[in-house]
């Protein structure tokens, strides 16, 4: 009796864990009813227990998972383990919040009862916030901090990608290499900070003139480069121009003072068969140098 007793309270014990957890903790019986849903669960998909305990388990998936997962629930109830790690899978699993929102958690399941009185459990996380932080790591790594364009190491790694697959289906590739014009008189002018803002507004003005197809970096300093796919030469001047013009017309406002700048952009293409961005970059660095030689705020064409 004793014995009995003990059971009893280690049952109710486990069952007070279990509803307390931060973890969220979803029961379904054989029809994929919810039957226990804790307060973990609660807090994740903002639902409450009484909202959630007899509904079906679609009430926490989005539409376009709902049929998918119960045919991987009937599976998984014929399957060898009676536990899985959900998160080892390679596409991500996602949660329906009540208020409609989407995100992505990591689940471990396991398979309860007999053939005759089926259950299945489900202790899972909310990931979503793991995986911005990843994805903001990533962006961090491959992004300049001052001004978000492509860092040298990602534009270049971008470029080589890009000049394979217009080698591959041979079509053009330019590139542009753009010089913001005076810079250091800039700077020592109107400050570091002044000259921070330029940079920033240069990035601004040609990733919003750009196509999303074009692929923009700083390549450090006051340079920046701009590589455009399906464009030979003629048309790659054409944006040049686009982008010298937009640029030397726009003014920045900073302490109260008006302060205007301009650059200088070299054109070149990509040569037949060429997939490594140093012949091109040299090419359009010595564009750039014949810019400047004749007058700057130009744009040259480099056709050697």
């Amino acid at each position: 009796m004793l014995f009995q007793g003990k059971k009893g309270k280690l049952s109710q014990l486990s069952h007070e864990i279990l509803m307390r957890a931060e973890e969220g903790v979803v029961v379904i019986d054989g029809a994929h009813a919810i039957v226990m849903f804790n307060k973990g669960a609660q807090h994740i998909f903002g639902y409450s227990e009484e909202e959630a305990v007899g509904a079906r388990l679609d009430l926490l998936l989005p539409e376009r998972f709902q049929m998918q997962h119960d045919v991987m629930i009937d599976e998984y109830g014929q399957s060898g383990p009676d536990t899985r790690l959900m998160g080892q899978r390679s596409r991500p699993i996602y949660g329906r919040r009540k208020d409609g929102e989407e995100f992505i958690l990591s689940a471990q399941i396991m398979r309860l009862g007999g053939p005759s009185d089926r259950f299945y459990a489900a202790v899972f996380r909310d990931v979503s916030q793991n995986k911005k932080a990843e994805e903001e790591l990533l962006r961090l790594a491959s992004t300049d901090p001052l001004t978000g364009a492509y860092n040298r190491r990602e534009f270049g790694q971008l470029a080589e990608r890009e000049a394979l697959r217009a080698n591959r289906y041979n079509h053009a590739l330019s590139l542009l290499m753009l010089d913001i014009d005076h810079f250091k008189k800039l700077n020592d002018t109107y400050g570091h900070s002044a000259g921070d803002k330029v940079l920033q507004r240069v990035t601004t003005l040609c990733v919003n003139t750009l196509r999303n197809v074009d692929v923009f970096g700083r390549w450090g300093g006051e340079e920046f480069v701009a590589l455009l796919p399906e464009t030979d030469v003629e048309g790659a001047a054409i944006i040049g121009e686009r982008l010298r013009k937009l640029i030397s017309e726009s003014v920045l406002t900073y302490n109260d003072q008006k302060i205007n700048f301009s650059v200088s952009v070299g054109v070149v293409q990509y040569k037949d068969g060429e997939t490594r961005l140093d012949g091109a970059l040299s090419r359009a660095d010595s564009a750039v140098y014949d810019a400047k030689k004749a007058g700057r705020n130009q744009i040259a064409v480099f056709r050697g």
